[in-house]
């Protein structure tokens, strides 16, 4: 995978975390995986089609979620229920929206599939991915130090 195409990827997210949530995540070490790790978090899948295909999951333990859900909808949250779920899928499409403007403006086109938002997703998310295939693992840290992840699997 081309490393130029990860910047939109952290800049969309930075940007729509900062607009909608008031937060200036800083970028963490950037590394390669296979798999995800397994734990309790949300996860938002989405796919990737055009100039470049595959997919990007927005990964967030679920106690960072709450959070970000209760600054979306405006009340405080202390468990995910179905309304905070699909505030938490709209984040992963507006960061997504965001990311296939910024390839637009670099002359890649690139749609985006609705997102999917799972809970204590795993191994099977990646089902999208060939397998032995390589993940750039982006985490953002939010300013209480919770994580946001993002997994990028794209090509060309």
């Amino acid at each position: 995978m081309n490393s130029e195409y990860i910047n939109p990827f952290i800049q969309g997210a930075q940007n729509v975390l900062n607009m909608v949530c008031g937060e200036s995540p800083r970028l963490g070490n950037i590394f390669l995986k296979k798999a995800p790790p397994t734990c309790e978090a949300v996860s938002i899948v989405i796919g990737i089609m055009g100039d470049i295909q595959g997919c990007v999951i927005y990964t967030v333990k679920t106690e960072a979620a709450c959070n970000i859900a209760s600054v979306m909808m405006t009340a405080p949250l202390t468990q995910l229920d179905d309304m905070s779920i699909s505030a938490l899928a709209e984040l992963g499409n507006m960061i997504s929206g965001n990311v296939a403007t910024l390839f637009s403006g670099r002359g890649i086109a690139v749609d985006i599939t609705p997102p999917t938002c799972k809970m204590d997703a795993g191994e099977d998310e990646f089902r999208l991915m060939p397998d032995g295939a390589l993940i750039f693992c982006v985490p953002l840290v939010m300013q209480n130090d919770d994580m946001f992840e993002v997994d990028i699997y794209v090509r060309e």
